[in-house]
C-alpha cells in the first residue's frame, strides 16, 4: 500500500493537530524524501512528537521506515496522482467529465492495491454458507446495498437489504450465527448503520463492513472490514464517492460465492437475463 492512500485510509482517525501533518506531507509528496522530522514538525505547525504519533498511526515503526516508503512510492505513483485532480469551480465541461473517470479509474486501482484478496475468499465463504445475506445502508450506500442483494437473490439465498433506520434494527435483532450482515459506509461513521451492524455482532452474526476509512466505528464492529480507497475531492457530490469500488467490491465477492457453490452457470443465466430486460 503506498504511502498516498495509508494516509488517506486512516485520515478519518488522525487528531486534528495529525491531520495537519498528513496535509502537508499530502500537499509536497514530491519532496518529502528530502524533509527531517523537523522540518514537517516545523512546516506543519506541530511538535516532533506529533509527527512521530502521525508515523506510527499509518502504520510504521519509524520515521525512516516511513521515509523508506515515500523514496519507493515516488517514481511509481508520481504518474498516476498527476492524471486525477480535485474538480475546481473554473473546470469546463470536457474537464469535469474527464475528472470523473479518472477519479474513479485510480479509485479502483488503489482499492485493489490495499484490497486483501484473503479477506474477500474468507468473507465468500461465510456468505456461501449463511442461512441469511443482509445488506444495510443509509443513501447513496443504500443503493449500493440493494444492489447487492438482488446479485445475490439469483444465487438462490436469502439476500435481503435495509435502507431505514428502523427497519435495520429490526432486522438486525432477528439475526443469529448463521447469517451475515454487511454494513456499506463510505466515511465508516453513518450511525444507523453502525448500531445496526453492532445489534448484528452481539447477536452472534458475522459482521462485515464496506468502508473508505481504517480505524473507524464500523470496522470497530466488523469482523472483517473491505476497504475501498477513493481521492479525496473538492467537490462533495453523491456522484463523487467510492460507490464505483463498493459495487466493484460487490461483484468480486458475487463470483466468488458463485464459483464456491460451483454454481458459475448461473451467474451466466443472470447475465442473459439482465441483457435481456436491458434491451426491451
Amino acid at each position: 500500500m503506498s504511502v498516498v492512500i495509508k494516509i488517506k485510509s486512516f485520515k478519518m482517525n488522525l487528531t486534528k493537530s495529525e491531520k495537519k501533518v498528513a496535509e502537508y506531507v499530502l500537499d509536497n509528496i514530491d519532496v518529502i524524501y528530502n524533509k527531517t522530522i523537523y522540518d514537517i514538525a516545523e512546516n506543519s505547525g506541530v511538535s516532533v512528537a506529533t509527527v512521530t504519533r502521525f508515523v506510527h498511526k499509518i502504520g510504521y515503526d519509524n520515521f525512516k521506515e516511513f521515509k523508506v516508503d515515500i523514496i519507493k512510492d515516488i517514481s511509481g505513483t508520481k504518474s498516476a496522482e498527476a492524471i486525477y485532480q480535485s474538480i475546481s469551480a473554473g473546470d469546463n465541461e470536457k474537464e469535469i467529465i474527464e475528472k470523473v473517470f479518472m477519479g474513479n479509474a485510480k479509485s479502483l486501482k488503489d482499492t485493489l492495491e490495499i484490497i486483501k484478496y484473503e479477506t474477500l475468499i474468507e468473507v465468500a465463504r461465510y456468505i456461501n454458507e449463511c442461512k441469511r445475506l443482509v445488506f444495510l445502508g443509509i443513501g447513496g450506500s443504500g443503493n449500493v446495498a440493494r444492489d447487492a442483494a438482488i446479485r445475490f437473490s439469483h444465487l438462490d439465498m436469502q439476500s435481503e437489504a435495509y435502507t431505514e433506520e428502523l427497519q435495520m434494527l429490526i432486522q438486525t435483532e432477528r439475526l443469529g450465527a448463521d447469517d451475515v450482515a454487511i454494513g456499506v459506509s463510505h466515511s465508516g461513521t453513518t450511525i444507523a448503520t453502525v448500531e445496526a451492524i453492532k445489534l448484528a455482532k452481539k447477536n452472534g452474526a458475522t459482521t462485515v463492513g464496506i468502508s473508505n476509512y481504517f480505524k473507524s466505528p464500523l470496522e470497530e464492529n466488523c469482523a472483517f472490514l473491505l476497504c475501498t480507497s477513493f481521492p479525496e475531492n473538492g467537490v462533495k457530490s453523491a456522484a463523487l464517492s467510492s460507490r464505483i469500488a463498493q459495487l466493484c467490491i460487490i461483484d468480486a465477492l458475487y463470483l466468488l460465492v458463485a464459483n464456491q457453490k460451483e454454481d458459475l452457470s448461473k451467474v451466466e443465466r443472470f447475465n442473459l437475463l439482465a441483457n435481456k430486460l436491458h434491451y426491451r
